[in-house]
């Protein structure tokens, strides 16, 4: 496969901008200038350390959640995530971020893809996905509202949550990072 097309030159930032959208979002506007002359005003969301997506794993049950999203208005399937602390590694986050958000530690956190991104052309967000294994109880105060209900699924089960087209795991990381880690355990 020829990947020479990613190697082109980056286009000269000429202009940057920062704007607070909420306390939560910063939208920066870039003037940019590519190699063929062209020019153009681009804006991305910007800020954080990056993500973390934690995919529980017992050896028998994976561990998905079922958890308030507020962009679509429901409760999602997905799994435990959140954002990367200053000073703190991605692994960190994900040994973190697992025992704030379902109550479980684990002695084997492993790196599924470092640096997934969704809609790489207007968010600088970039994700880290993990497979925690060896699961033991384990419980940090988190910051979520309600708490995280789990709902456990064997390998088969999740492998028809990916592939059902009616499915109720409808946000493509999880889906990503399930296959990725139905591949590591030898289930695909």
């Amino acid at each position: 496969m020829d990947l020479s097309a990613l190697h082109h030159k980056l286009p000269e930032i000429t202009s940057k901008k920062r704007f607070k959208a909420s306390r939560i979002f910063t939208v920066e506007e870039l003037g940019l200038k590519f190699s063929n002359g062209s020019t153009a005003i681009y804006e991305r969301i910007v800020g954080g350390n990056g993500a973390v997506l934690v995919v529980p794993f017992d050896g028998t049950h994976f561990y998905l959640s079922s958890e308030y999203a507020c962009g679509r208005h429901c409760y999602s399937l997905g799994f435990v995530k959140g954002k990367v602390d200053d000073g703190e590694s991605p692994e960190q986050a994900a040994g973190r971020e697992l025992q704030e958000e379902i109550g479980f530690g684990a002695r084997n956190i492993s790196m599924l893809r470092s640096g997934v991104t969704v809609a790489p052309g207007m968010l600088e967000l970039c994700m880290y996905l993990f497979l925690a294994e060896d699961l033991y109880p384990a419980k940090l105060e988190g910051d979520e509202p309600e708490p995280i209900e789990i709902i456990k699924a064997t390998p088969q089960e999740a492998k028809e949550l990916i592939f059902d087209p009616d499915s109720p795991l409808k946000e493509a990381r999880a889906i990503t990072a399930l296959m990725l880690a139905l591949h590591k355990i030898g289930a695909i």
